[in-house]
């Protein structure tokens, strides 16, 4: 007999859409990856042009985060299953 509890637990497993999900199969090809490390180098040039620093250290932050995802530690979610 199912409970509160166990839809709950249920719940609980599913997996949230995470907003900065750099692993998604959508980042595959190499110029969409290079595209957006080039955005993100963009954008922290044009907040630092119009003087607000702490939108470009903002930016400027998460560029490096997708370079470090992107092209140093880049897999996808289903291939850390395949690993010996």
């Amino acid at each position: 007999m199912a409970t509160l509890f166990d839809a709950e637990v249920v719940k609980m497993n599913k997996r949230r859409p995470n907003a900065l999900d750099l692993r998604h199969p959508f980042f595959l090809p190499l110029w969409r990856r290079v595209v957006l490390v080039a955005l993100m180098g963009f954008w922290t040039v044009v907040e630092i042009n119009y003087g607000n620093p702490y939108w470009a250290l903002l930016s400027a932050g998460i560029g490096a985060y997708a370079i470090y995802v992107f092209f140093f530690d880049f897999t996808l979610p289903h291939d850390d299953n395949d690993a010996p």
